[in-house]
């Protein structure tokens, strides 16, 4: 099972936006999903988050409370299990704990507790920024 992402802009890109599918916890073999089509990889978020309207679309059953400080101060949210599949390279992120909050902007924040999961490179030759992330970890990579 292939298990990258990749992701060509043809200019630089201001952001890494992607979209997948959210998948809640197989309960009695029944598969439960919704898509997320605003989808940012976030280095600077230290948790992944997703949107409340996904926690409310999937009937998701939260696991603890937790804070979020983020730059409006400290919120209050749940910790929800799911796992994340993108559809258009076959690659799946699978059993992350996640927190729930209003997102204005997008579906996902992916923040660095899943992408230290994996590896992660973005590249700007020729004016275009390539993004790749491959889960899990297979070596470093280091540039000369």
């Amino acid at each position: 099972m292939k298990k990258s992402i990749t992701q060509k802009y043809p200019a630089k890109a201001e952001s890494i936006l992607s979209s997948c599918f959210v998948l809640k916890p197989a309960t009695n073999n029944k598969l439960e999903y919704c898509e997320a089509k605003d989808v940012l990889w976030d280095t600077g978020a230290t948790n992944t988050i997703i949107s409340r309207n996904i926690a409310d679309a999937l009937g998701l059953e939260p696991i603890q409370k937790a804070m979020i400080a983020g730059i409006g101060g400290n919120v209050e949210a749940y910790t929800y299990k799911i796992s994340l599949y993108f559809a258009k390279e076959g690659a799946w992120i699978k059993d992350l704990e996640v927190l729930a909050c209003d997102l204005e902007d997008n579906d996902i924040i992916i923040g660095m507790d899943t992408i230290t999961r994996g590896d992660l490179a973005i590249t700007n030759k020729n004016g275009e920024t390539w993004f790749s992330f491959r889960i899990p970890s297979q070596e470093h990579i280091e540039f000369e």
